[in-house]
């Protein structure tokens, strides 16, 4: 059951402290209005799964007004798809345009950076912000006003970068599961009041629309994932891919699928991406260096055993316990460190290790780490079933009520 207690079908004026509903907003709150929220769409599409339904939802209940501002008309297209495929409807989307110079000139990298500092008055004509990602805490450091600044980090990782010092700099952030909120208000970042555990809206929405899925390979060969992260300072994509891809050449036993976090080749040429999914080979091994399928959960549903290194996209694998193997290319010091927590979900290799072997090993030895994967999943997603509550309505539910709670000013943020 998650923590903050808050069942979608309750009415909002439920349980509000009597402060708050005796306040200058009352007329507001009896109305059960809670004003004009700008979505800011602006970390790629990999993130719309993680927060997108929620802003939907919370369109289609019709107590908030929402605006959702992309990058680009391919980001708009895919947001649209997100709401049409969930069966919710479609508020208001923004293209946020650049200038054709800086489009064309500005590095890919400060894009983002740009269009926040451009667009940075209309964003704060709102009474509230809601993002997914962190380098929209930039508006809270602007000179002027800065509407109250929600936050739902994309993915449940064990990274120490998702639990960073721009998190002191939100009012209130809404995070999956209780790992992340009890490291965020151990760490002082977060006070607890303002940390709320949300549920995987990710994960709801894509089983749902997974279920009809058509099956990847047309074999009943066990199907294994190979899901390296973008960074190159942890991803143990450039040490271990194209030797992974060859041994699985010289088998038959298994299908492989290889699909890195889409962002690391996000940047990279049409040529650079076909000459590595022409590695691929029809009914046994299909390499994808970025498709939908890469973010929509076809591959962590598909996969019989998830070969990795530090992505969250582990956890969206373990919903349902299956064997895991971990490739240490970067001689982490892993063993005690939160920083790691995933790893004790399976073997951890090396990059010179025999993969095949460590595959048939991971297979045999599922037993031994299938209560490690059980408790963790549960700690960094939450309860997943009929029994919990539904996420993207729980989320939405949880966003209503900050709306309603939260006094005027902002918090201050950490020094």
């Amino acid at each position: 059951m998650y923590r903050d207690g808050f069942a979608s079908d309750q009415p909002l004026a439920t349980g509000l402290p009597g402060a708050e509903q005796a306040g200058a907003n009352s007329r507001q709150k009896r109305r059960g209005q809670t004003g004009h929220m700008n979505v800011l769409a602006l970390g790629g599409s990999h993130q719309f799964a993680h927060f997108l339904p929620a802003a939907f939802e919370l369109h289609r209940r019709g107590r908030t007004k929402i605006t959702v501002f992309v990058n680009d008309e391919t980001d708009k297209q895919t947001a649209i798809a997100l709401a049409e495929q969930l069966g919710l409807p479609l508020p208001d989307i923004v293209t946020m345009s650049l200038p054709a110079p800086l489009a064309r000139h500005l590095p890919c990298a400060l894009q983002k950076l740009a269009r926040l500092l451009l667009w940075a008055r209309r964003l704060c004509d709102a009474d509230s912000l809601l993002t997914a990602e962190r380098t929209s805490s930039l508006l809270r450091r602007l000179p002027g006003h800065c509407p109250l600044l929600i936050h739902i980090p994309h993915g449940a990782g064990d990274r120490a970068v998702g639990f960073e010092k721009r998190f002191s700099l939100f009012d209130h952030v809404i995070v999956t599961g209780a790992k992340d909120r009890d490291r965020l208000v151990a760490s002082g970042l977060v006070s607890k009041d303002r940390c709320h555990i949300g549920g995987p809206i990710k994960i709801a929405s894509m089983i749902k629309l997974r279920q009809a899925a058509e099956p990847l390979f047309a074999n009943d060969r066990p199907v294994v994932l190979y899901n390296p992260h973008f960074d190159p300072t942890l991803s143990s994509f450039n040490a271990s891919a194209r030797s992974l891809i060859e041994a699985f050449r010289h088998q038959d036993r298994y299908n492989l699928i290889v699909a890195p976090h889409v962002r690391l080749a996000r940047h990279w040429s049409q040529a650079e991406r076909d000459r590595w999914e022409s590695l691929s080979v029809p009914g046994r091994i299909l390499v994808d260096m970025g498709s939908t399928r890469s973010i929509d959960m076809s591959y962590t549903l598909a996969a019989d055993l998830y070969i990795g290194d530090v992505s969250s996209q582990v956890y969206e694998f373990l919903i349902k316990p299956r064997p895991c193997l971990f490739i240490n290319s970067h001689d982490a010091r892993w063993e005690g460190s939160e920083d790691y927590a995933m790893w004790r979900c399976g073997e951890v290799i090396t990059p010179r290790s025999d993969i095949l072997a460590a595959v048939e090993r991971s297979f045999a030895s599922h037993a031994q780490y299938r209560p490690v994967q059980e408790a963790r999943a549960r700690y960094a997603l939450g309860e997943i079933g009929p029994n919990a509550p539904e996420p993207i309505a729980h989320v939405a539910t949880i966003i209503e009520r900050v709306l309603l709670q939260s006094a005027d000013a902002p918090v201050t943020a950490a020094s």
